[in-house]
């Protein structure tokens, strides 16, 4: 099998619990309730997990390379985890991560593309996260997001951005539907965004959303792939279909082991699922297109092909 790329984890180590706030390890302390959670460590003892233990599970799990990513919501937390962690912990794991810094949209215009800027040209990361309900913005925001579209466009950095619901506390998810990315795409059309949690509860809007933009990808993050084929089989089918190059694997670690994700999903490689009232096999490359293809080209990855 081809060797994957997880688009989509996040460290937890003392800094990064200390930085993100309360909101995020009461997050992980909810994930971490079932005990195969990379999470449970915090949830049933409040034990940090080193980038050291971060690198050696991924690998354990069989991951060729992983995005980490940084949130940052200084203006309500009155404090934020920098991207320089991020930046040493792809130093520190050069062969493994892949680096994606934070922005608060919130901040003084001027500083935050300043920051956009230094994480690219100093610190050299590839790309940026952003939460909408963690940092509590609108993504089609034209006085606060858009010129953070706009130097992103500029910087060539993509954007994972979440959408759909989180279990992210003290926070609403009023701004993390995919129709506000819909019109970032449409008026930042270079701009390479790459949408989290299958978009759930707004999935069909979510998957139309992404079939309508040359640089709108989905990952399926977050959610083990039973639970994603219970709700909503049409996620499979697109998959399968017309939105096979539009699909990439990512695990929300450590909200879940990608290993247990990749495990779960092989049921449905093996056995196939029902769709329109008939059993689908997956296609020849759509799965090579999902663990590894896709991320590579959203994220202009050179020399993995």
């Amino acid at each position: 099998m081809v060797k994957p790329i997880d688009i989509h984890t996040h460290p937890f180590t003392e800094e990064t619990v200390f930085g993100h706030g309360p909101s995020y390890h009461e997050a992980h302390a909810w994930f971490g309730a079932h005990p195969d959670s990379p999470s449970h460590d915090w949830a049933a003892h409040r034990k940090v997990k080193s980038i050291e233990t971060m690198a050696q599970q991924l690998k354990d799990a069989g991951m060729d390379r992983a995005v980490i990513v940084n949130m940052v919501s200084c203006h309500f937390w009155a404090g934020s985890l920098p991207n320089d962690f991020i930046a040493k912990y792809c130093r520190q794991f050069p062969d493994l991560f892949i680096g994606f810094g934070g922005v608060d949209p919130h901040i003084d215009k001027r500083a935050a593309l300043r920051e956009v800027e230094r994480c690219k040209k100093e610190l050299g990361l590839v790309g940026l996260k952003f939460h909408p309900a963690y940092q509590n913005f609108y993504p089609n925001d034209r006085e606060r997001a858009y010129p953070i579209w706009e130097k992103c466009v500029e910087m060539d950095m993509p954007v994972l951005v979440h959408t759909g619901t989180t279990r992210m506390t003290r926070s609403t998810i009023r701004t993390c539907k995919p129709e506000y990315l819909d019109e970032v795409a449409t008026d930042f059309p270079e701009l390479r965004i790459i949408m989290t949690h299958f978009n759930w509860p707004w999935v069909d809007e979510g998957l139309a959303v992404v079939w309508r933009h040359e640089n709108l990808y989905l990952d399926m993050s977050g959610w083990m792939p039973r639970y994603i084929y219970a709700s909503n089989p049409i996620v499979f089918q697109y998959m399968n279909t017309f939105l096979q190059d539009k699909m990439v694997f990512g695990s929300d670690y450590p909200a879940l082991n990608p290993r247990i994700w990749l495990d779960d999903f092989q049921t449905f490689v093996d056995n196939g699922f029902e769709w329109g009232g008939k059993r689908r096999t997956f296609k020849p490359g759509v799965l090579d297109k999902f663990l590894r293809k896709n991320a590579i080209r959203a994220l202009k990855l050179k020399g993995l092909e």
